[in-house]
């Protein structure tokens, strides 16, 4: 298996690795009945389970302008930048 498409695969499982982890934090802050306490803009902010689950599924229906299997490594050239010729 070539290194970028083993990196794009390690990049899919870690995220929904996190993805798995935060959907069971949200459930045990459900189950528990505490907030969620962030910083934002400066400012401490409480947020219930449901208003931080709410505010991840507007963030994933926004999201769908990333794709998926455009990784590169960092020293590689991406496709758009190679001068033509």
């Amino acid at each position: 298996m070539k290194e970028k498409d083993e990196l794009t695969e390690l990049c899919v499982k870690i995220e929904r690795g996190l993805e798995i982890s935060f959907d069971k934090l949200i459930a045990f802050k459900k189950y528990k009945n505490t907030p969620f306490v962030f910083e934002r803009n400066g400012n401490i902010v409480e947020m219930s389970a449901e208003e931080v689950e709410s505010e991840m599924n507007e963030s994933k229906k926004t999201k769908s302008y990333k794709k998926e299997n455009e990784v590169h490594l960092v020293n590689e050239p991406s496709k758009k930048a190679s001068p033509k010729g």
